[in-house]
């Protein structure tokens, strides 16, 4: 499945989309990218949905 391209603004309001997804670590759930139009570094767990911006995990 490929993801939709960026709406302008998409990024402001948390709607970020990965460039290339990714395991770190083959036991772990998270999938760590960057945003395809501002480059933040972004995780996402098993359980959700969404990508957010790493730094708001703490």
């Amino acid at each position: 499945m490929q993801a939709r391209p960026s709406r302008p603004g998409g990024c402001a309001i948390g709607r970020h989309l990965p460039r290339s997804r990714h395991r770190d670590v083959e036991d772990e759930p998270i999938q760590r990218s960057a945003c395809r139009c501002c480059g933040a570094a972004i995780v996402k767990s098993a359980v959700s949905r969404r990508w957010i911006v790493s730094g708001m995990l703490g």
